[in-house]
């Protein structure tokens, strides 16, 4: 008679906990994870620098000096950004360029465009008159997304998470280096797509979450957070001293190429591999991370590790006998409860998406240095996975979803309706803000990769994920909203926070261990693992 699913997972968890979360062998991987994740999350959010909006002014024939220059003393009578109108001069006696000499109430089109500088795209494509190119940059970015996470997720569970990890990266790389030597905005354009299309996706997150015990997967993936958010923090160092946005996309895309070694330096998911009957690479990966980190398995662990393998000989005879479940996802799928906790994860990926991605985005136009504020943004993140790390421990994952929404919607919209005259307590606001958002995104991930199947966990999320990739596309028009009333992408943002708020109520607490196929999830339901708020 074939072992209970639920031993063997625990099996696997009790040699996941003799080898150790954080030896020499979790340690390396970690700082490999952390440089690829650094490099991806610069070039997901390049456009926030590359297409960064320019001052701009008519060019005024009368007024110019040779060769043009960009005058602030009188650019406001030269540009009527909203329409791209500038006064009309008094073409008489003209001696010297001042306020003085545009008529009231008369306007013309502008003839052309005069920019601040040449460092973004606005000004080297003259997107000047034509804000709605600018920002649809951002949003033909995020779409690309959308076929990412669902390519990626469905390759990833069926031929493993190193293939994404490896794979992705250089996509992005080759299409951003490809993108910094276009001259043509639709070419661009085109490329902004193409490299989140067949780029990115979540294998990291995935891979660690799988790689520990069930004790230490939270704190795993926040310390792999937090490395990767130190290292995405330079993005607003790099863009402050390489402005020109050919210069700086080839600083950031250039070095995703080097994680074509990473074939050779990382191995493919334990629990994958013992997921899809791959035992004899399973054992040789777990004998692996027992020599590097100087650890010899207890006699005990190696007859969990015999009955694993034996187990899964028994899986793979049954498989090919009823041949049933061939296609994974559209077996799960068909599973009421699998629907039920996709549509609430994808609602909250909606809202919390919108929120996070906004946020960063919005970062550049609250008060001070726009590439110090960015990197703020991102630094947020570093005391946010600790403060996640202990929490989503002690409290399970629902209380502090809620919570940290409810939070982040006061923040927020305290944040918009500051006096001017005290900027920084807007300042402030608005980074606890984008604290709690960080907080509750990353939750939401912890939670949609706890509560599927192994066999199908990537593919789910990345459906999830692909569904909430509707706020991301929309978050980088949200800056336009600024020309009807100061502060308003930043109270849009605080309602939007309440949608996760409300919707984590009907999550699930997940702190069992983690299902490998959904018979194993059906079993944790009948013995009230899945809802077990303790950690």
């Amino acid at each position: 008679m074939s072992a209970p699913v639920e031993e063997v997972q625990f099996n696997l968890d009790g040699i996941l906990s003799e080898l150790g979360s954080f030896g020499k062998y979790q340690l390396f991987l970690l700082v490999l994870l952390a440089f690829r994740d650094s490099f991806l999350h610069m070039c997901n959010f390049n456009y926030v620098f590359t297409a960064a909006d320019v001052n701009f002014r008519c060019h005024v024939p009368e007024c110019e000096l040779s060769p043009p220059i960009f005058n602030t003393s009188w650019s406001d009578y030269a540009t009527q950004k909203s329409v791209c109108l500038r006064s009309v001069t008094e073409h008489s006696n003209i001696t010297e360029c001042t306020p003085d000499i545009f008529l009231e109430n008369k306007t013309m089109p502008c003839d052309d465009v005069i920019y601040e500088n040449n460092n973004s795209i606005v000004a080297e494509f003259n997107l000047g008159c034509q804000p709605w190119k600018r920002t649809l940059i951002g949003t033909v970015h995020n779409l690309g997304l959308v076929f990412s996470y669902i390519i990626s997720g469905i390759i990833s569970d069926r031929y493993g998470r190193k293939v994404i990890i490896v794979g992705t990266p250089l996509m992005v790389g080759i299409a951003g280096l490809l993108k910094s030597f276009t001259f043509d905005y639709w070419s661009l354009l085109v490329l902004e797509f193409l490299e989140t299309a067949l780029g990115y996706g979540n294998a990291s997150m995935v891979l660690s979450l799988e790689t520990v015990s069930q004790k230490s997967r939270v704190a795993f993936s926040c310390i792999s957070d937090i490395l990767s958010s130190l290292g995405a923090a330079l993005f607003g160092l790099i863009a402050w001293k390489i402005p020109y946005w050919r210069y700086m996309m080839r600083a950031i895309y250039a070095p995703l190429l080097i994680v074509v070694f990473y074939i050779f330096l990382v191995d493919e998911g334990v629990r994958w591999l013992l997921a899809h009957n791959r035992k004899e690479e399973a054992v040789r990966v777990l004998n692996k991370v027992a020599k590097i980190n100087n650890i010899t398995l207890s006699s005990k662990a190696k007859e969990m590790l015999s009955t694993i393998s034996n187990e899964q000989n028994r899986m793979v005879e049954m498989n090919q006998q009823s041949k049933d479940e061939p296609v994974e996802i559209l077996a799960v799928l068909r599973s009421k409860t699998i629907l039920v906790r996709l549509s609430v994860i994808a609602a909250c990926f909606i809202c919390s998406m919108f929120v996070f991605s906004g946020a960063i985005i919005y970062s550049t136009n609250i008060s001070g240095n726009k590439y110090m504020n960015y990197s703020m943004m991102i630094l947020l993140g570093v005391p946010t996975r600790i403060i996640t790390a202990f929490t989503l421990t002690r409290f399970g994952r629902k209380a502090p979803i809620c919570i940290a929404y409810c939070l982040c919607s006061c923040f927020f919209m305290a944040s918009a309706f500051v006096p001017k005259s005290v900027a920084w307590a807007s300042t402030i606001l608005y980074m606890i803000g984008k604290m709690c958002s960080s907080y509750g995104i990353f939750s939401v991930y912890v939670v949609g990769m706890e509560v599927f199947p192994t066999t199908s966990r990537n593919s789910l999320v990345n459906i999830a994920n692909t569904v909430g990739r509707i706020g991301s596309v929309i978050a980088p028009q949200t800056p336009l909203l600024e020309k009807y009333m100061p502060g308003l992408p930043v109270v849009v943002f605080s309602l939007a926070a309440l949608g996760p708020a409300l919707l984590a109520l009907l999550l699930p607490d997940t702190s069992a261990a983690l299902p490998d196929r959904l018979k194993d999830l059906q079993v944790q339901e009948k013995d009230g693992g899945v809802t077990s708020a303790s950690a």
